[in-house]
């Protein structure tokens, strides 16, 4: 009798301790293309090339992640070279998993989500109902055969919702002083060429004095 008492004191104990995180299962409403472009602070496609971890309490829920993508090209929002964007970490929470090196149509919203227990410190977060996909890599505007998601193509009411897109202005790096293979000029040579024009300028009044003479 007690070791059955035992094993349902046990399960009482597990299901109460896995209900908090099945409750927080993620339930999306589907959204038309032109909503998910409404709904968004900032829509572009560019290639995820960092990932950056949020410290959180070990005990407590787990923290979000921001991802850096290197855009190609802005649909709405600002026409930023380089976006951050935060989300969960867990699917299970609403967050979409991007993959480094991967090319990514991604729907961004601003202010507050109500989706983070700890607070990511940037201006755009996304989520797994936002509408976001991995596309084809390159960096020219969408097409409908650079649909990658499940191997469709992307569709002709997406492409008219995103409408025209515009270039992020190109990040040049300032070239470095010095010679055209970054290496600074060694002193000898200017010395060298200072030397060279005093003697020149020196022959020059020799020769003019003596045809004056």
């Amino acid at each position: 009798m007690r070791h059955r008492l035992l094993v349902i004191l046990l399960l009482v104990t597990a299901t109460l301790m896995i209900a908090p995180g099945t409750a927080c299962a993620c339930s999306c409403a589907p959204l038309e293309p032109a909503e998910q472009v409404k709904e968004s602070a900032a829509v572009f496609t560019g290639t995820m090339t960092a990932a950056r971890k949020l410290d959180g309490d070990p005990l407590g829920p787990t923290p979000p992640v921001v991802y850096t993508f290197r855009a190609d090209q802005v649909y709405k929002g600002k026409a930023s070279a380089e976006f951050e964007v935060a989300t969960n970490a867990d699917e299970a929470a609403c967050g979409y998993r991007f993959t480094a090196g991967s090319r990514y149509l991604v729907f961004a919203s601003a202010g507050e989500s109500g989706l983070f227990a700890v607070d990511p410190g940037v201006a755009l977060h996304t989520s797994l109902c936002a509408g976001n996909r991995m596309v084809r890599p390159g960096g020219a505007p969408l097409r409908t055969e650079d649909g990658t998601q499940n191997g469709e193509p992307l569709t002709a009411e997406l492409l008219t919702a995103l409408g025209t897109a515009t270039r992020p202005p190109v990040t040049v790096a300032t070239p470095s002083s010095g010679a055209s293979g970054g290496e600074p000029t060694p002193h000898w040579i200017y010395l060298g060429v200072a030397g060279v024009s005093l003697a020149v300028a020196f022959a020059s009044r020799r020769l003019s004095g003596r045809g004056k003479a």
